[in-house]
């Protein structure tokens, strides 16, 4: 009869043997693994949607989640081209003395801003201090002819009064009443002298041919004194044709001469002006002899003194020179610019050339470098008409609203010129739009804190719009922001899956 201790140890190593089976059983990869049964039962899990997310109430108020409309647009597709930030040539200019000299005091300095008409630099130039002398001596020589033709023309008109008074026979007494304040130079002796001698010659033969019809004198006698008349009358003729002559010839030639000296004088403020720098055809002035009258200081002291002016407002760029140096005509001293408007060029090559009927105030986006800057508009000031054979371009300048000052000249910017000709289709805005392996997508609204992944197919990107080739239709619903958290959430649903 076997013992109680042969007993237990036969009863372990069948349960051993059995347990090992067991287990080898279950851990073989290719049989089935045995079934276990349990008294409880097992709840199936839900279901997640890969293509969707929900957010609780709180997070997407965080979020801030905006829906944007698919709508029907006017794209034209567009191709960005790099381009560089230029001065505006309009408003740029070097400030240049336009004679030589030596510089007496620099006012600015660079990064100053300037008013238009405000004195910039000041210089001694012999050049200008002789051409402005000439000039009051020309202003002197105009003054003397002026007042000389202002005479002569006033004889002249008081000689023809005088003529009709005598031929009407006014009296001697009346003329020298009527005419006192009247010019007449030497006319008037000669005039009336002759005029009293032909009036008395009148009396004598009145008298005579009474006297000779009474007897008391002989009829030669009335002879002598109607031959003394009409001398007398031939005299005053004689010398009114002959004062009347002279006086038209005078009035002429003070006419002459005060018109030459009138141009002599135009022409030595034209002389001052060119030595200054200044154009004669600036809008806005009364006319060049005023206008040259009030830029030339004609004070003694101040002869030889340039004042340079900013010709408009803007800041001064850059400066060459310093206080007593000596400067040559056409030197510039200062560069001033106006940059609230900024030039930007940039070259069409053959890619872009139906870009080349753009046409001047045609309106282009521009994209700075900064960081955080949007685009700005800009507008089409030329295109050039020639290709150039260096870089097979043809060169682009727009003008770019500059009034906040953040550009600068020589900034790269890119501008987005269009290549094709305009169309109807339905677009959504840039940020709606996002990718993921290398597939294009939307959110679209399902419910009030649900979202669900829409794949489109993208076309053209163009003012902030990219268009739609199909996925959505117009009127639909999408993310127009959070969609890149949205995106975030729905990968890392994914990886939790």
């Amino acid at each position: 009869m076997p013992s109680k201790k042969n007993v237990i140890t036969g009863v372990v190593t069948v349960a051993a043997a059995i347990t090992g089976w067991f287990g080898w059983q279950y851990f073989q990869p290719d049989k089935p693994k045995p079934e276990m049964t349990s008294s409880e039962p097992v709840v199936a899990e839900p279901a997640v949607d890969s293509m969707s997310v929900t957010l609780p109430p709180q997070k997407l108020e965080v979020v801030g989640v905006s829906l944007s409309e698919v709508t029907t647009n006017v794209l034209r597709p567009v191709s960005q081209v790099p381009g560089r930030l230029q001065y505006d040539d309009r408003r740029h200019v070097e400030i240049r003395s336009a004679s030589a000299g030596i510089i007496m005091d620099v006012k600015v300095r660079p990064g100053e801003s300037v008013q238009a008409g405000d004195v910039l630099v000041e210089l001694n130039s012999p050049e200008v201090g002789n051409a402005r002398a000439d000039v009051l001596q020309r202003q002197a020589e105009l003054r003397l002819a002026t007042e000389n033709r202002d005479w002569q023309k006033s004889t002249c008109e008081g000689l023809q009064k005088l003529s009709g008074a005598i031929r009407k026979r006014v009296s001697v007494e009346d003329i020298r009443v009527q005419f006192r304040d009247t010019i007449l130079g030497k006319s008037r002796d000669q005039l009336l002298t002759a005029y009293s001698d032909l009036l008395l010659a009148e009396s004598l033969v009145a008298s005579a041919e009474q006297n000779a019809k009474s007897g008391v004198i002989p009829g030669r006698t009335v002879e002598e004194r109607v031959n003394n008349r009409d001398n007398a009358e031939a005299a005053l003729m004689a010398a009114l044709e002959e004062q009347t002559f002279t006086a038209l010839q005078g009035c002429r030639q003070a006419e002459a001469q005060a018109e030459d000296a009138d141009r002599r004088h135009r022409v030595s403020l034209q002389t001052v002006r060119t030595l200054l720098g200044k154009s004669l055809a600036e809008p806005g002035a009364p006319n060049v002899v005023e206008k040259a009258d009030a830029d030339a200081d004609l004070q003694p002291e101040l002869l030889s003194v340039v004042r340079l002016r900013a010709p408009f407002a803007g800041t001064i760029e850059r400066r060459q020179f310093a206080a007593t140096e000596r400067v040559d005509a056409g030197d510039a001293i200062l560069t001033l610019a106006d940059t609230t408007t900024l030039w930007v060029a940039a070259d069409l090559r053959e890619r872009e050339w139906n870009a080349l009927t753009l046409k001047p105030g045609d309106e282009l986006q521009v994209f700075t470098s900064g960081s955080g800057q949007a685009s700005r508009k800009a507008h089409v000031y030329f295109v050039g008409r020639e290709v150039d054979p260096a870089t097979n371009a043809v060169p682009l300048v727009a003008v770019i609203d500059n009034s906040d000052g953040r550009l600068r000249p020589g900034m790269f910017v890119r501008v987005a010129v269009p290549v094709a000709d305009a169309h109807e289709s339905l677009a959504i805005p840039e940020s709606s739009l996002l990718e993921h392996d290398q597939k294009s997508f939307v959110f679209t609204p399902d419910g009030e804190s649900t979202f669900r992944r829409v794949d489109i197919t993208p076309g053209i990107h163009t003012a902030g719009m990219v268009e739609v080739l199909s996925g959505l239709s117009q009127g639909e619903k999408v993310v127009a922001h959070g969609g890149f958290y949205l995106k975030s959430e729905l990968l890392l649903q994914g990886e939790s899956e």
